[in-house]
């Protein structure tokens, strides 16, 4: 160059610079100049190709997702849907540092209690009844029975009129019942005279004594839930809810978005429920399951870890032996020792196998040939 001064071209890769450092850019080389000079790409290259969902942190989608974002396309799951799993829940929630040896010295405390309303505290089994005997009644069919009635609360609405009711295989009209039904569930909840059952109350206040969190799960709206657990004198038992409002799909969201309000893992949360769709659903979530004994016999319930007729039943030491081995990890393999065969009582000899005399052991007689 000019006046004798030479300028020498340092290749650097771009993640050493900073985006905010660089200096001008000029053309599409990517050289950088020791004096400052930085050849550069145009501004329109330069706009960043606008975020995904996929891209997104959890804590960022919501009202920051615009109409020109791309969708998302991924594999929903068909227990949990777009929740992380159950082990990452597991992993994520679980204690670490002065939380851990917190719950160390109060171990009840570790520990989280998912009730639902609909079983566990509240028999609703005359509330279906209702509100089944008013869709059959308007659209002049026949009024399903107790056991039709328990085998439909089990199951999507739409299913039960098809399956069980056996009212209509028209899906219009299966779809108008159902919506008929919802509606007439929602009036006869409002009119009901809710009560808990027995001994309910005792365990909640055992449970609230102890500082072990609880969530009611529930398939109605939160102001009728608050409403009816603040008429029946335990709104202040529970600290979250999941409602219906929460637009979950399967018992297995509930579950876990329960263990996640509770801010405990679902493997150290117990759920107490009435029916096997509530075992096998805590059973897929790695939580501990309590049935209580109601509309479903017990033969019904056999899978649960446990069962009651009454909450009352319970004491803060029956749960904390259900996770008696729940934390302790992957079970170390065993050490096999070599196994040594025992010294032979007969010596070899040119003549063939001889008794030794000075052994106390040795064989009273020779083996047959």
């Amino acid at each position: 160059l000019g006046d004798g001064v030479g300028r020498r071209m340092v290749f650097l890769p771009k993640n050493d610079w900073n985006e905010e450092d660089l200096p001008q850019r000029r053309g599409d080389s990517d050289s950088y100049d020791e004096f400052g000079d930085l050849d550069a790409k145009d501004e329109e290259k330069k706009k960043k190709k606008a975020k995904t969902s996929l891209d997104m942190e959890a804590w960022e989608i919501g009202d920051d997702v615009t109409e020109d974002m791309e969708p998302r396309y991924h594999y929903s799951h068909p227990q949990f849907g777009d929740m992380p799993s159950p082990d990452e829940l597991n992993e994520e929630l679980e204690a670490r540092g002065l939380d851990k040896h917190f719950y160390k010295l109060h171990p009840d405390e570790a520990f989280g209690s998912i009730f639902r309303y609909e079983g566990a505290l509240v028999d609703c089994l005359e509330i279906h009844t209702k509100a089944w005997a008013v869709v059959a009644e308007e659209f002049n069919v026949t009024a399903p029975d107790q056991d039709d009635v328990i085998l439909a609360m089990s199951m999507p609405t739409e299913r039960a009129i098809q399956r069980i009711m056996g009212w209509t295989q028209d899906w219009g009209d299966t779809k108008r019942m159902a919506f008929r039904k919802a509606e007439a569930y929602y009036e006869c909840w409002q009119a009901h005279n809710h009560t808990l059952r027995d001994g309910t109350v005792n365990w909640l206040e055992r449970l609230y004594k102890a500082n072990i969190p609880m969530c009611l799960i529930t398939s109605m709206d939160t102001n009728s839930i608050n409403q009816t657990v603040t008429k029946m004198g335990v709104s202040h038992y529970f600290g979250s809810y999941v409602t219906s409002e929460d637009d979950l799909e399967t018992r297995e969201q509930m579950y876990l978005t329960a263990a996640v309000r509770l801010k405990r893992p679902p493997q150290k949360c117990v759920c107490f429920d009435s029916d096997p769709e509530g075992i096998s659903a805590a059973h897929d979530v790695s939580a501990q399951s309590v049935s209580v004994l109601g509309v479903h016999k017990a033969w019904e319930l056999a899978t649960s870890d446990l069962m009651v007729s009454q909450l009352d039943d319970l004491t803060t030491y029956n749960v904390r032996r259900l996770f008696a081995a729940v934390g302790e990890g992957r079970p170390e393999e065993k050490m096999e020792l070599e196994k040594v065969e025992a010294p032979s009582r007969w010596n070899n000899g040119p003549w063939g196998q001889y008794e030794d005399e000075d052994d106390p052991y040795a064989y009273s007689r020779v083996p047959k040939r």
